[in-house]
Protein backbone atom coordinates (compact mmCIF):
# COMPACT_ATOMS: atom_id res chain seq x y z
CA UNK A 1 0.00 0.00 0.00
CA UNK A 2 1.29 3.20 -0.83
CA UNK A 3 1.82 5.29 2.47
CA UNK A 4 3.67 8.51 1.29
CA UNK A 5 1.77 11.45 -0.64
CA UNK A 6 4.69 11.23 -3.13
CA UNK A 7 4.11 8.33 -4.37
CA UNK A 8 0.30 9.21 -5.54
CA UNK A 9 -0.28 10.25 -8.58
CA UNK A 10 -1.16 13.93 -7.83
CA UNK A 11 -1.91 16.14 -10.83
CA UNK A 12 1.35 18.61 -10.08
CA UNK A 13 -0.74 21.73 -9.08
CA UNK A 14 -2.09 19.68 -6.41
CA UNK A 15 1.50 17.96 -5.62
CA UNK A 16 2.91 21.57 -5.14
CA UNK A 17 -0.15 22.47 -2.52
CA UNK A 18 0.47 19.46 -0.34
CA UNK A 19 4.70 19.35 -0.39
CA UNK A 20 4.17 22.88 0.70
CA UNK A 21 2.22 22.13 3.26
CA UNK A 22 4.69 19.76 4.77
CA UNK A 23 2.81 16.50 4.12
CA UNK A 24 5.10 13.54 3.83
CA UNK A 25 3.72 10.08 5.08
CA UNK A 26 -0.09 9.53 4.70
CA UNK A 27 -2.46 8.91 7.99
CA UNK A 28 -3.99 5.26 7.62
CA UNK A 29 -7.27 6.97 6.41
CA UNK A 30 -5.28 8.65 3.88
CA UNK A 31 -3.83 5.80 2.85
CA UNK A 32 -7.02 3.49 2.70
CA UNK A 33 -9.24 6.08 1.22
CA UNK A 34 -7.38 8.20 -1.50
CA UNK A 35 -6.59 5.45 -3.85
CA UNK A 36 -10.19 4.42 -3.73
CA UNK A 37 -11.74 7.88 -4.02
CA UNK A 38 -9.44 8.39 -7.17
CA UNK A 39 -10.72 5.18 -8.92
CA UNK A 40 -14.12 7.20 -8.45
CA UNK A 41 -15.56 4.84 -6.31
CA UNK A 42 -18.28 5.12 -3.08
CA UNK A 43 -16.49 4.88 0.83
CA UNK A 44 -17.43 4.93 4.23
CA UNK A 45 -14.47 5.21 6.23
CA UNK A 46 -14.66 5.19 9.90
CA UNK A 47 -12.38 8.14 11.14
CA UNK A 48 -12.15 10.51 14.41
CA UNK A 49 -11.72 14.08 14.10
CA UNK A 50 -8.14 15.07 13.63
CA UNK A 51 -7.34 11.85 11.46
CA UNK A 52 -6.28 13.74 8.88
CA UNK A 53 -9.93 12.75 6.48
CA UNK A 54 -9.97 15.88 5.40
CA UNK A 55 -7.10 15.34 2.97
CA UNK A 56 -8.39 11.86 2.45
CA UNK A 57 -11.18 12.65 0.80
CA UNK A 58 -10.68 16.06 -0.76
CA UNK A 59 -7.02 15.83 -2.34
CA UNK A 60 -8.51 12.96 -4.54
CA UNK A 61 -11.45 14.99 -5.06
CA UNK A 62 -9.55 18.38 -6.36
CA UNK A 63 -7.59 15.93 -8.41
CA UNK A 64 -10.47 14.09 -10.23
CA UNK A 65 -12.72 17.57 -10.70
CA UNK A 66 -9.24 19.06 -12.57
CA UNK A 67 -10.78 17.71 -15.93
CA UNK A 68 -13.41 20.20 -15.70
CA UNK A 69 -10.78 23.13 -14.47
CA UNK A 70 -11.28 26.46 -16.73
CA UNK A 71 -10.74 30.04 -16.29
CA UNK A 72 -13.95 31.26 -17.98
CA UNK A 73 -15.40 34.31 -15.70
CA UNK A 74 -18.79 32.36 -16.68
CA UNK A 75 -20.73 31.25 -13.45
CA UNK A 76 -22.10 28.64 -15.78
CA UNK A 77 -18.68 27.44 -16.28
CA UNK A 78 -18.70 26.81 -12.74
CA UNK A 79 -21.07 24.50 -10.96
CA UNK A 80 -21.14 22.52 -8.01
CA UNK A 81 -19.18 19.30 -8.57
CA UNK A 82 -18.61 18.33 -5.18
CA UNK A 83 -20.80 18.64 -1.52
CA UNK A 84 -18.94 18.78 1.27
CA UNK A 85 -21.56 18.37 4.19
CA UNK A 86 -20.53 18.84 7.97
CA UNK A 87 -22.68 19.29 11.32
CA UNK A 88 -20.97 22.54 12.82
CA UNK A 89 -20.04 26.29 11.04
CA UNK A 90 -16.53 25.70 13.16
CA UNK A 91 -16.00 22.23 11.03
CA UNK A 92 -17.38 23.81 7.77
CA UNK A 93 -15.04 26.76 8.10
CA UNK A 94 -11.80 24.45 8.85
CA UNK A 95 -12.62 21.98 5.78
CA UNK A 96 -13.66 24.80 3.62
CA UNK A 97 -9.65 26.10 4.72
CA UNK A 98 -8.25 23.48 4.15
CA UNK A 99 -9.88 23.07 0.63
CA UNK A 100 -8.34 25.86 -0.26
CA UNK A 101 -5.31 25.34 0.51
CA UNK A 102 -4.78 22.05 -1.95
CA UNK A 103 -6.76 23.63 -4.42
CA UNK A 104 -4.93 27.38 -4.82
CA UNK A 105 -2.65 26.56 -7.10
CA UNK A 106 -5.55 25.05 -9.40
CA UNK A 107 -8.70 26.96 -11.43
CA UNK A 108 -11.18 24.98 -9.06
CA UNK A 109 -13.25 27.32 -7.11
CA UNK A 110 -14.68 26.32 -3.42
CA UNK A 111 -17.24 28.46 -1.29
CA UNK A 112 -18.22 27.83 2.46
CA UNK A 113 -22.10 28.35 3.82
CA UNK A 114 -22.96 28.31 7.64
CA UNK A 115 -25.73 29.70 9.70
CA UNK A 116 -25.53 32.37 12.04
CA UNK A 117 -24.20 34.93 9.24
CA UNK A 118 -25.77 36.90 6.70
CA UNK A 119 -26.81 35.09 3.07
CA UNK A 120 -25.58 38.06 1.10
CA UNK A 121 -22.08 37.35 0.73
CA UNK A 122 -22.56 33.84 0.53
CA UNK A 123 -24.53 34.14 -2.31
CA UNK A 124 -23.07 36.78 -4.19
CA UNK A 125 -19.87 33.90 -4.02
CA UNK A 126 -22.58 31.06 -4.79
CA UNK A 127 -24.18 32.75 -8.40
CA UNK A 128 -20.29 33.74 -9.35
CA UNK A 129 -19.91 29.72 -9.67
CA UNK A 130 -17.94 27.66 -7.05
CA UNK A 131 -16.93 23.48 -8.08
CA UNK A 132 -16.82 22.55 -3.96
CA UNK A 133 -19.04 23.68 -2.08
CA UNK A 134 -18.46 23.22 1.79
CA UNK A 135 -21.95 23.65 4.17
CA UNK A 136 -23.87 22.75 7.37
CA UNK A 137 -27.49 21.46 5.93
CA UNK A 138 -29.74 24.10 7.50
CA UNK A 139 -28.38 26.77 5.55
CA UNK A 140 -27.28 24.75 2.04
CA UNK A 141 -31.12 24.02 2.39
CA UNK A 142 -32.03 28.06 2.83
CA UNK A 143 -29.99 28.58 -0.13
CA UNK A 144 -31.44 25.96 -2.13
CA UNK A 145 -34.83 27.54 -1.68
CA UNK A 146 -33.27 30.74 -2.73
CA UNK A 147 -32.48 28.95 -5.73
CA UNK A 148 -28.60 30.71 -5.15
CA UNK A 149 -27.68 27.17 -5.78
CA UNK A 150 -28.34 24.41 -7.93
CA UNK A 151 -27.28 20.98 -7.16
CA UNK A 152 -28.06 18.82 -10.69
CA UNK A 153 -23.75 18.55 -11.79
CA UNK A 154 -22.76 17.40 -8.47
CA UNK A 155 -20.83 14.11 -9.25
CA UNK A 156 -19.44 14.07 -5.43
CA UNK A 157 -21.31 13.94 -1.70
CA UNK A 158 -19.32 14.08 1.24
CA UNK A 159 -21.15 13.22 4.73
CA UNK A 160 -18.35 14.19 6.90
CA UNK A 161 -18.88 13.52 11.02
CA UNK A 162 -21.95 11.85 9.87
CA UNK A 163 -22.45 10.32 13.23
CA UNK A 164 -22.75 13.61 14.55
CA UNK A 165 -24.95 15.04 11.88
CA UNK A 166 -27.65 12.64 13.30
CA UNK A 167 -26.96 13.57 17.04
CA UNK A 168 -27.82 17.03 16.29
CA UNK A 169 -30.90 15.61 13.97
CA UNK A 170 -30.06 16.41 10.30
CA UNK A 171 -31.37 13.65 8.84
CA UNK A 172 -34.65 14.90 7.60
CA UNK A 173 -32.28 17.78 5.95
CA UNK A 174 -30.01 15.39 4.50
CA UNK A 175 -32.69 13.11 3.30
CA UNK A 176 -33.90 16.56 1.46
CA UNK A 177 -30.75 17.56 0.08
CA UNK A 178 -29.85 14.18 -0.98
CA UNK A 179 -33.04 14.45 -3.23
CA UNK A 180 -31.95 17.26 -5.52
CA UNK A 181 -28.52 15.68 -6.11
CA UNK A 182 -28.43 13.35 -9.10
CA UNK A 183 -28.93 9.59 -8.84
CA UNK A 184 -25.34 8.93 -10.00
CA UNK A 185 -22.82 10.35 -7.98
CA UNK A 186 -20.60 8.92 -5.96
CA UNK A 187 -21.03 9.08 -2.09
CA UNK A 188 -18.58 9.41 0.48
CA UNK A 189 -19.33 8.83 3.97
CA UNK A 190 -17.07 9.36 7.19
CA UNK A 191 -17.93 8.88 10.71
CA UNK A 192 -16.38 7.79 13.63
CA UNK A 193 -18.89 5.20 14.86
CA UNK A 194 -21.20 3.18 12.76
CA UNK A 195 -24.33 2.88 13.93
CA UNK A 196 -27.96 1.43 12.77
CA UNK A 197 -28.83 4.42 11.65
CA UNK A 198 -25.36 5.59 9.83
CA UNK A 199 -25.96 2.24 7.66
CA UNK A 200 -29.59 2.92 7.08
CA UNK A 201 -28.37 7.08 5.28
CA UNK A 202 -25.49 5.29 3.86
CA UNK A 203 -27.44 2.07 2.22
CA UNK A 204 -29.70 5.44 0.56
Amino acid sequence: MTTSFSQLSLAPTLARAVAEMGYEQMTPIQAQAIPVVLEGRDVMGAAQTGTGKTAAFSLPLIQRMLKHENASTSPARHPVRALVLLPTRELADQVAQQVKAYAKYTQIRSAVVFGGMDMKPQTIELKAGVEILVATPGRLLDHIEAKNCVLNQVEYVVLDEADRMLDIGFLPDLERILSFLPKTRTTLLFSATFSPEIKRLSGS
